[in-house]
């Protein structure tokens, strides 16, 4: 903290014998205790000064963040970042201060998001929801349209048939994923027999539980759990056999 007796800063501008010339001496302690009545000093002297004054700082008493800012605000952070070369009588550590502090006051200042209402929000969000389902939609239609366009090309010719990829892919994506699509298949079925069981139990029909889990699983049930569990595998391993870099790059990343 700086002493209460400490002399605030000034800054006076002097002409000299050259025409439009002059010589800005910076003087005083030029801390948070004075900001005030320094602050009043810059926006007057900021319309004086000009870029062939020359800049004294020999007599720069203490010197806080807050005094150097406004002293970056009175040279500009320019001229701030050559202070080696017109001060260097300087010492480094203030330098290094007025430096800082010039780079994080140079830079520009973000662009602030312009207010809008929550109408406009609202409708803004479900166009770019709907470009976005259009956008996969035509994706879509456009990876379906290859797919048959390369099936009804191969398959008049045998020649061109990968048995050996082709068994490989079944056996990752389909066979392997058996023991786990039984396992959720039992749960799933004993869940159902014990929940039709005891609404059975009431019109005296338990008999028919059997049927029911049957039934449910031939027709709902079993394809729709196997379809919910293989399509995930199914991209992943797909994914993989594509882009093995990009996949490794993640990995690593």
């Amino acid at each position: 903290m700086t002493h209460p007796s400490s002399l605030p800063g000034t800054v006076q501008r002097k002409l000299t014998t050259q025409a439009g010339a002059a010589t800005l001496q910076v003087a005083g302690d030029w801390t948070l205790q004075h900001y005030a009545p320094l602050r009043r000093q810059i926006e007057r002297m900021r319309r004086q000064l000009t870029a062939a004054d020359h800049i004294q700082l020999d007599s720069l008493g203490e010197l806080d963040t807050a005094g150097a800012g406004l002293l970056v605000e009175l040279l500009g952070p320019a001229r701030v970042a050559d202070l080696g070369e017109w001060a260097p009588q300087l010492p480094a550590e203030r330098q290094a201060l007025l430096k800082t502090v010039a780079a994080a006051l140079d830079k520009p200042e973000a662009a602030q998001t312009p207010e809008t209402n929550g109408l406009a929000d609202v409708l803004a969000h479900i166009g770019g929801t709907v470009a976005g389902v259009w956008d996969q939609q035509r994706t879509l239609l456009g990876f379906i349209g290859l797919t048959l366009q390369t099936l009804f090309t191969v398959l008049p010719n045998p020649r061109r048939w990968r048995m050996t990829a082709l068994v490989a892919h079944i056996e990752q994506t389909g066979l392997d994923a058996i023991p786990i699509v039984a396992l959720l298949t039992f749960l799933v079925g004993a869940v159902v027999a014990f929940l039709g069981a005891t609404v059975l139990a009431d019109f005296g029909a338990t008999i028919y539980t059997v049927n029911l889990v049957a039934f449910s699983f031939m027709r709902e049930f079993g394809v729709l759990l196997a379809a919910i569990l293989l399509a995930p595998a199914l991209a992943a391993f797909l994914l993989r056999a594509a882009h093995p870099r990009r996949i490794r790059a993640l990995r690593e990343a």
